[in-house]
Parts: structure tokens; C-alpha cells; sequence
């Protein structure tokens, strides 16, 4: 299904939003930025089989905000809905959240990374939704489907998946929504104002919050990097530290497994690039570390 050009984006927001936008600026394949009336504004497409799953990550945004943590809220249209069918999907208009992306590679910003993330949890825990996607550590994302490419890949994903669903039967986790894709660049910093936020609330859905904490601690550059932002963390959420340090290894190494699996997949894809080479080696290298831990 291919993504709505910009004039469709604009063409909907003046039918269901019943507004005047300016030029719609590609962000990505399916993001925009849209000037409304001189405010700032994204539009998101999604598929419409996505759409269920999509409206309830968009209830996610509305809660967290509400609570002091900017998440790029949802404008709902000159009807309530929330999004609106156009071409093969549906479309959201959210309020954009002011400030720069964080960067993994500086220290306090990582911090804040890290205090950012809890804090989302901490507000989350009273939020339900049917639609929010249950975490399952059996399913293989597409991307990492084809581990035969490499040959270690096949035995570290079964055996990382099988090692997370053993400790969600026998351990006491803390679970709750998941932002599920919690990488820097959905993070918010407003230099202006201190302010920080959380975007990107697409995908979320249910589950141990410290798959979340794993997932920004691999984006961060595996666990040597992230020690800050793990510890903001921990001081921002209500994971207690005990938890974090009985399952974080096993779910940092399941990441680093589907991570290397992905790269793998790039790898064959791209006729063996260097950089993918490269990631490959380090995502290896990261989850023979780790592997202790399963």
C-alpha cells in the first residue's frame, strides 16, 4: 500500500478538519508537517488495517500529555473522530511537539532518555485500551524472519524468545504500555522551555515495561552506554531495580538477536554494504556479551 501524496493530506484536512493548511512537508513516507493558521502540525497515515491499533496508541498520546510529558497529541476532527479514511488508510492530525530529537551519544542526554521514558510509564498506569497489541516474545518481526543468512542467527532468536516467555511465566514483571519504538529520535527536548516530550505513539501496546528500556538501551549502543539512562530510568518509573536487574540482560539480548537479524537482512539486501557489515559485527559481538544471560 503506498502512503497519500501531499496534496491528499491536504485535501482531507480541509474536508474533515475543515481548515486551511499550508504546504504539507514530507517528514518520512507516511509524516507530514503542516502549518495550520500559524501553528505547527503533523499529519500520519497508517494502513487501514492498522487503523484499531493506531487510534488506541493516539488515546496513549492524549493521556501522557494530559500528565506533563508532550507526546504530539491528536486533533480530533470537525467530527471527534480521531482519524479519517483516505485512499487505503486513515489519516490523524497531531499537534507537534516543539524541540530537538535527543542524541544517543551525549550523556545527559541520555538522562534524559531515560527520566522521560519512566515518567511515561508512571502516567500510563492507569490507561487501558482493547485495541493496545499484547508484547509477544514468540513473534519475529518481518525484518528478522530470514535468520538463515546468517548462521548463528537461526539458534539466538528461538533461544532468546524462549528465554523472555520463561521469564513471563515464572517472574513477577511489571507491565503496562509500551511506546515500543522508544529510539531518540521520538524523544523531545525544548531548549526554550526544558519541556520534554515522547512522539510516535503508532505502535504502542501492552507489556513488561522493560522491553521499552531494553529497546532504548540497544538504540543508546547496548548496555556500557546506557548505565545513565537506565538509572534515570529506574528513578522516573515504578520498575523496581531488582526487576530491572533479573530480566533487562534477557530482554537486551533477545534485541541484540532480532537487531543482528534485521542487519542481516539489510546486509544480503544492499550486496553486502560495509556499514551493514559493521552493525552486523557489533550486534554479534553485543549479544555473544549478553548471552550469559539466558
Amino acid at each position: 500500500m503506498a502512503a497519500l501524496a501531499a496534496e491528499q493530506v491536504r485535501i482531507a484536512l480541509r474536508r474533515s478538519w475543515q481548515c486551511n493548511p499550508g504546504p504539507c512537508i514530507p517528514l518520512d513516507r507516511d509524516t507530514w508537517q503542516v502549518e495550520i493558521n500559524g501553528g505547527q502540525f503533523v499529519g500520519k497515515w497508517v494502513p487501514m488495517g492498522r487503523r484499531s491499533g493506531f487510534e488506541a496508541g493516539l488515546g496513549a498520546a492524549e493521556h501522557v500529555d494530559a500528565f506533563g510529558v508532550g507526546a504530539g497529541t491528536p486533533v480530533r476532527a470537525a467530527d471527534g473522530a480521531l482519524t479519517v479514511a483516505e485512499g487505503d488508510g486513515v489519516v490523524a492530525l497531531l499537534h507537534r511537539v516543539p524541540g530537538r530529537p535527543l542524541c544517543a551519544a551525549d550523556p545527559l542526554d541520555r538522562q534524559w532518555w531515560g527520566d522521560t521514558l519512566g515518567s511515561a510509564h508512571r502516567t500510563l498506569r492507569r490507561f487501558t485500551h482493547p485495541h493496545l497489541a499484547k508484547f509477544d516474545p514468540a513473534a519475529v518481526p518481518v525484518q528478522a524472519s530470514h535468520p538463515g543468512l546468517e548462521p548463528w542467527l537461526g539458534a539466538a532468536v528461538r533461544d532468546t524468545s524462549a528465554a523472555v516467555r520463561r521469564i513471563m511465566i515464572t517472574d513477577q514483571l511489571t507491565y503496562g504500555v509500551l511506546h515500543n519504538d522508544p529510539r531518540a529520535a521520538h524523544f523531545r527536548l525544548d531548549p526554550a522551555t526544558g519541556a520534554l516530550g515522547l512522539v510516535g505513539w503508532s505502535a504502542a501496546g501492552t507489556g513488561p515495561l522493560l522491553a521499552d528500556l531494553a529497546a532504548a538501551a540497544l538504540a543508546a549502543g547496548g548496555p556500557r552506554a546506557a548505565d545513565g539512562l537506565v538509572d534515570a530510568y529506574l528513578r522516573a518509573s515504578h520498575v523496581p531495580p531488582d526487576e530491572c536487574e533479573a530480566v533487562l540482560p534477557v530482554l537486551l539480548c533477545r534485541g541484540a538477536a532480532l537487531d543482528a537479524a534485521a542487519a542481516a537482512v539489510r546486509l544480503h539486501a544492499g550486496g553486502g554494504r560495509l556499514e551493514d557489515r559493521a552493525e552486523l559485527t557489533r550486534l554479534a559481538g553485543l549479544y555473544s556479551e549478553l548471552a550469559d544471560a539466558l
